[in-house]
């Protein structure tokens, strides 16, 4: 492409809205093939089987419930479709490909603050935004109906850190208070969407620190009420929390699709068999996550095999081989957690 040509089409002022438009349409083409694919797994308890979602009349009584947030969209989708999967996959997609846009201006915003990077964050933002809409990682959060969760909390996680970013630039005293008020406002949905949003104020202060105050400290304690209002929802999400966190984790998924539960078989005649099932415990599962977070890192760079339910295997101890039930398929060898562990701390 000729040089000034680029210079014109990266610097020209409608450039926000053609990269907007071509990570939607991207987005769109690379899931477009999805729209008819059925209900799994958790959709059947969290949407076929949730009868609270066919009547918008109990939105208030959802609203006040566990990820009430998410829940909610489906009473719209309810309301709107009935059970049509299409609807569904609609919403989803929509969900992400606002992520996508929301990643382009928040990579912009970052590098514009850089001198060294300046020039080239229109460029380096829609190319990025771009990988991460259409990268193959993606497609159990977008396809997977119930998973509306993640993407719907990453979207509200996305949302208060721009807040954030153009709060701090705000130079009248009123209008910060705005930014940093929808920034609380959209903590708040993004919890009761998924309890992993519960770690957006480290991620304020971390993006604080690296691109805003650059390390000094003063800058930081500037913004000393928005991080009070943020440590304050923190400690209330965490006592909301705790007695979920108090459960022994079990089911059939640990991180994606592991070897959640042990079916333990006790056949005392021929023709009968007892059959129980053994949560694994919560060390087993801290465990399992080192391996499972290693291997979610070798999916970004060879995003091959991917499947909706891995039957990852158990850790069952620091120092100990887990071991890989026979027909499941994994990309690498699974090694002790102690070694996951030192490559993630390294």
């Amino acid at each position: 492409m000729d040089t000034a040509l680029s210079k014109r089409m990266f610097e020209g002022r409608r450039f926000h809205l053609l990269a907007g438009l071509l990570i939607a349409v991207s987005t769109f083409l690379v899931y477009s093939n999805t729209f008819r694919a059925t209900f799994h797994f958790d959709d059947t308890g969290s949407i076929l089987e949730d009868y609270a979602i066919r009547n918008l009349n109990n939105l208030p009584q959802i609203l006040q419930g566990s990820r009430g947030i998410v829940r909610a969209t489906f009473a719209l989708n309810y309301a709107l479709g009935g059970l049509n999967v299409v609807g569904y996959h609609i919403v989803n997609l929509a969900i992400h490909i606002t992520n996508g846009v929301l990643v382009y201006f928040l990579v912009f915003l970052t590098l514009s603050k850089l001198d060294s990077l300046r020039e080239k964050a229109k460029r380096i933002a829609v190319y990025t935004a771009l990988l991460f809409a259409v990268h193959p990682i993606q497609t159990q959060a977008v396809t997977y109906i119930v998973q509306r969760a993640e993407i719907l909390a990453s979207m509200f996680m996305l949302t208060s850190l721009l807040l954030f970013i153009k709060g701090s630039e705000a130079a009248k005293v009123y209008a910060r208070v705005l930014f940093y008020g929808a920034v609380a406002v959209s903590y708040l949905l993004g919890f009761f969407s998924k309890e992993m949003a519960i770690t957006l104020p480290a991620l304020v202060f971390l993006y604080d620190w690296c691109f805003l105050a650059k390390g000094a400290m003063k800058k930081v304690a500037a913004r000393l009420p928005l991080y009070l209002v943020l440590i304050g929802m923190l400690a209330f999400f965490v006592t909301r929390s705790l007695p979920g966190l108090q459960e022994t984790p079990g089911g059939s998924t640990v991180g994606f699709g592991v070897q959640g539960r042990e079916l333990i078989t006790s056949g005392q005649q021929a023709g009968s068999t007892d059959f129980d099932f053994r949560s694994i415990s919560p060390r087993e599962y801290a465990f399992t996550q080192f391996n499972v977070l290693i291997y979610y890192i070798t999916l970004l760079f060879v995003p091959v095999n991917q499947n909706l339910d891995y039957d990852f295997p158990i850790s069952k101890g620091l120092f100990k081989i887990p071991v890989v039930k026979e027909g499941t398929v994994l990309n690498i060898p699974i090694p002790p957690p102690i070694v996951s562990l030192i490559l993630l701390l390294a």
